[in-house]
């Protein structure tokens, strides 16, 4: 099993699984201290865990394949014990492969034990149909049973590396003879000598099949992992921005703002800036510190109310409409703090833009999801003519998008405007 860095050149990871196989049980690191050496030891050992079922389902299906090759060329000649052969392995294979499924994959800790006995299995049942098939036919029946050993020595390889398999190639090679004496045959018989050839390759060819199977799999995983890590780090990075603008950015542009008779009431003033700086403050630590995960046992529709009387403070009088909606937990938790901070940043927008102090709020069951429509009176503007600022396509839009939602706009000059939020319950 590799020890080797997930960080290692290309080549040397290549190597290294050819060498080893599959890399051995690894744990994800919890936390931020594990390093991505650790994640992706620990994500290819998960990944290998089922690649076993290729190799068993290819069995199931090869026995089936053989077998009616096997009676098309020689009719009812030696049908009995390849028949039973055939009939043993399409049972057994699809007894493993539920089970590898249903136990959650082939752990390294039982790899060797399992693939121990199944290579055992393979070799006995060989023998039993090399002694009890007609002499006339036996090379040909023991081309069927072989598919055994051929499915057993690519499990070994991308199990072990292709060390261990080779050396099971080797081994192969006095047994297809033992096989061919025990049939009653001599080892210089040209029908024995030409299948055995046969099946040498086609051992040959399940290494380098089996090979090539697990150059694919860490391949993937490694592409997998990057491919998620940069994702990862982007959708970070969205969300700070997001954090940022929704509440630094929004308290310094209020903070900026000149109201009527702040030098005569400068006392005043700066007591409330102060409430502000601290409400801000606070919530910007809870956003930092809350856990990404977790569930809320308030209702949405109160949620909403809060926000709206977080706006108040900024002179904002919301109506909130919910009374045909029926607040049951419809939602998830990422959904409801979607919802809530996209209705923020419209409520903002309507405090700062809309040159009015009211709004409506409006919460339905629609199209399969909930939707919140935001509507004003205010001057509103052309859509067309503004392209759409940070707290539109990504406080809004981008964060709905995120979890399957949209969000629209709609607003003409002089008639107000439309925000439109939605997501899946």
């Amino acid at each position: 099993m590799p020890e080797a860095g997930f960080d290692a050149p290309p080549r040397a990871f290549v190597r290294t699984l050819l060498r080893n196989g599959t890399p051995a049980e690894a744990p994800v690191p919890d936390g931020d201290a594990g390093d991505i050496t650790a994640v992706g030891d620990a994500t290819l050992a998960r990944a290998s865990r089922y690649w076993v079922v290729v190799p068993l389902a290819y069995r199931t299906a090869a026995f089936i394949k053989v077998f009616i090759g096997f009676t098309a060329a020689n009719g009812s000649i030696g049908l009995g014990p390849v028949l039973a052969a055939t009939l043993f392995a399409v049972v057994v294979n699809s007894a493993e492969m539920f089970w590898v499924l249903r136990v959650g994959g082939l752990r390294a800790r039982g790899a060797g034990r399992v693939l121990s006995l199944d290579l055992v299995v393979g070799v006995l049942l060989n023998f039993a149909v090399a002694a009890t098939a007609p002499a006339a036919v036996q090379p040909f029946a023991i081309d069927v049973s072989w598919t055994w050993l051929v499915g057993a020595v690519a499990m070994w390889a991308g199990t072990f590396g292709l060390p261990a398999a080779l050396w099971l190639l080797v081994a192969a090679a006095p047994v297809r003879a033992a096989l061919t004496l025990t049939g009653g045959l001599p080892l210089n018989d040209q029908l024995a000598v030409t299948r055995s050839v046969g099946c040498m390759i086609a051992l040959g060819v399940a290494i380098v099949l089996a090979a090539g199977t697990l150059i694919l799999l860490g391949a993937g995983t490694r592409f997998a992992l990057d491919l998620g890590l940069r994702r990862g780090r982007e959708a970070e990075r969205r969300r700070t921005l997001r954090i940022m603008h929704d509440s630094v950015l929004q308290t310094l542009e209020a903070l900026a703002i000149s109201a009527p008779g702040d030098d005569a009431q400068a006392v005043t003033r700066l007591r409330e800036l102060r409430s502000v700086a601290k409400a801000e403050a606070a919530d910007l630590r809870r956003k930092i510190t809350e856990p990404v995960e977790g569930s809320s046992v308030r209702g949405f529709a109160i949620e909403l109310a809060d926000v709206a009387t977080e706006l108040a403070r900024d002179g904002l009088r919301t109506q909130l409409v919910a009374a045909d909606f029926a607040d049951d937990d419809k939602l998830s938790q990422d959904r409801r703090t979607a919802m809530c901070e996209a209705v923020r940043e419209a409520l903002r927008n309507t405090v700062k833009h809309s040159g009015t102090k009211q709004v409506v709020l409006r919460v339905e069951e629609r199209d399969g999801g909930i939707a919140v429509v935001a509507r004003d009176q205010g001057q509103g503007f052309d859509v067309r003519d503004r392209p759409p600022g940070f707290g539109i396509s990504q406080s809004i839009k981008a964060r709905l998008a995120e979890v399957g939602g949209h969000g629209t706009v709609d607003s003409q000059p002089g008639r107000g405007t439309r925000v439109t939020l939605w997501v899946p319950s």
